[in-house]
């Protein structure tokens, strides 16, 4: 699996976020999820609210990578520079690649970026991403 990021969406040529065919990368709890999200209106004296599907979903997409650094002195420096790289207001690409197949989250914003030293020489963070597209067509 790889997986890569460009900033602002729609622009540009893509950066690796991750790479398992590297030897340094591996990418853990690959979850995509769609939640639905309905009109939910209450009636006048109903027991029950009016329920109806207007085709809305949000994708959430969650994802850990565990890295191993050089040194321990290239862990925190990863950690330290790695975290601007998402420091920016606006929206991004994601492009999935696994074996032949590529999907895409587009537009999406990051939700979480939570890096946790997990040991001198090595790191695992956290990525979450919200958008309202996941499509196997390139953006």
């Amino acid at each position: 699996m790889k997986i890569e990021y460009r900033t602002p969406a729609g622009t540009g040529s893509y950066s690796v976020l991750a790479d398992e065919g590297s030897t340094t990368d591996r990418i853990k709890g690959y979850q995509p999820r769609l939640s639905k999200q309905p009109l939910v209106s209450p009636l006048f004296q109903s027991l029950a609210p009016l329920v109806a599907d207007l085709g809305n979903g949000l994708w959430t997409l969650s994802f850990a990578v565990d890295r191993v650094h050089a040194s321990a002195d290239a862990a925190a420096l990863f950690i330290a520079t790695h975290a601007a790289t998402f420091n920016v207001v606006g929206n991004f690409d994601l492009k999935i690649t696994v074996g032949g197949q590529v999907v895409y989250m587009t537009a999406c914003v990051m939700t979480e970026f939570t890096p946790d030293p997990h040991s001198d020489q090595s790191t695992v963070c956290k990525y979450g991403f919200m958008g309202g597209g996941y499509t196997n067509t390139a953006p």
